[in-house]
Order: C-alpha cells, then sequence, then structure tokens
C-alpha cells in the first residue's frame, strides 16, 4: 500500500469517528500500519475538522518520522506499542467519547450486556493507570490486551477508549459500538440493574452471526 492510500483510509476513519462524535477537537488519535511497517498516523494538535489528507504523519514503528509536515499524535508511542505487539494488529483507534471515559473514571468494566457489546470480544477490562502520551499508557493497553486474546478494546483509566483490529474499518465500528453499548449500560443502571448475556449466550450469538458471513 503506497503512503497515500494508508494516509487516506486513516483520514476517513478519523472522520468517521469525528462525525459520530467519538473524537473532538485534536482529542483522540487513530493509526494504520502497513506490511512494511509503515504506520499513518493522526497530527498532533491538528483540529479534525480542519484535518486534511496531507495533514496525516508517516512513522515506523519505534516512532521516527518519514513523512509528514507535522508532529505525529502525542499518543504515538501506544499506538507503535500495541501495532508490534499484537499479532494480526492492523489499526488502532483512541477516542475520548463521553461514556466510555464516564467508565474509565469509575475504574469499572463494561461486561456484555447487549449485541453492541459483543463488538469487544469480551469483557472490556479497565487498564491500570498511566499518564497520557506515554510509553507507559501503552504498555498498560497492551497488558490488559493480552490478558484476554482476540479482545479489541480496552479502557485507559482516567482517560478514554483504545480499540486494536486488523483494520480501520473494523476498528472504528468496533469504538462506535463499545460508546453504544457504555451509553446503554449506563442508562440500563439508572433505571435498575442490567442483566449480562451469559456465556451460552453470547456464544450462540457468535455461532450465528458466523452462520450468517458464510452464507453471504
Amino acid at each position: 500500500m503506497a503512503f497515500i492510500e494508508l494516509k487516506q483510509a486513516v483520514y476517513e476513519a478519523t472522520m468517521a469517528l469525528y462525525h459520530a462524535g467519538l473524537i473532538r477537537m485534536s482529542a483522540g488519535n487513530v493509526s494504520a500500519r502497513d506490511d512494511d511497517g509503515h504506520v499513518a498516523i493522526t497530527p498532533g494538535g491538528v483540529l479534525y475538522d480542519r484535518m486534511s489528507v496531507d495533514d496525516i504523519v508517516i512513522v515506523d514503528l519505534e516512532g521516527n518520522v518519514i513523512e509528514g509536515q507535522h508532529r505525529p499524535s502525542s499518543e504515538t508511542p501506544m499506538h507503535t506499542t500495541l501495532l508490534k505487539g499484537l499479532p494480526g494488529c492492523g489499526a488502532v483507534v483512541h477516542t475520548h467519547s463521553i461514556y466510555a471515559i464516564t467508565f474509565a473514571v469509575l475504574g469499572e468494566a463494561l461486561p456484555p450486556l447487549c449485541t453492541e457489546g459483543l463488538a469487544a470480544r469480551g469483557t472490556v477490562p479497565v487498564a491500570r493507570y498511566a499518564p497520557p502520551g506515554t510509553p507507559q499508557a501503552g504498555e498498560v493497553a497492551l497488558e490488559a490486551l493480552q490478558a484476554t486474546p482476540g479482545l479489541r478494546a480496552v479502557l485507559l483509566r482516567n482517560h478514554g477508549l483504545v480499540v486494536v483490529a486488523p483494520d480501520l474499518e473494523t476498528a472504528w465500528q468496533t469504538a462506535y459500538k463499545v460508546e453504544i453499548h457504555a451509553q446503554i449500560t449506563y442508562q440500563a443502571r439508572q433505571l435498575g440493574t442490567p442483566i449480562p448475556l451469559s456465556d451460552e449466550q453470547i456464544a450462540e450469538l457468535f455461532r450465528v452471526y458466523r452462520s450468517v458471513r458464510e452464507a453471504r
């Protein structure tokens, strides 16, 4: 994939998140890697409503800038840590979405309560606290994700949400579904005690999803 294609993909995913209200101002960041270890990532300090494809920065897996007119996101160390540390991880999305942050501040995990909650492939845990923009933020996120193989989302304590996936489309859609799930969980708690899906119900839902995909 040429840099322009990688940058375009990151730009489109970022705009999808922006228009969905999951990222605001310049908070939150998006990245994707190619097979050669090049990473396209959103720039630091550029307002998303003014960002263009040309503003996307290319770095290597150590965070060194290869191409770009801006500095890369301050969360680049977290992105590169996850892209290197998780087999099959091709994209990382970090949002500052309101309901996800609410549970991150509470220090409460998000177990699957509805179909949107299944997008994370398990209970969304809360990582140990680490200051934003530090290598430690990537380390605690990686630690939490590795604890449940295949998990796609983790809450950063007092900070936000991180989603990992094989590709950008899956990553940003998962981030959207996790935010909806967090909102549903919050609202359900205002009315009563939410009833989580059982392991058997979750397994059955995944079987149904697989059969639908195979029938296409």
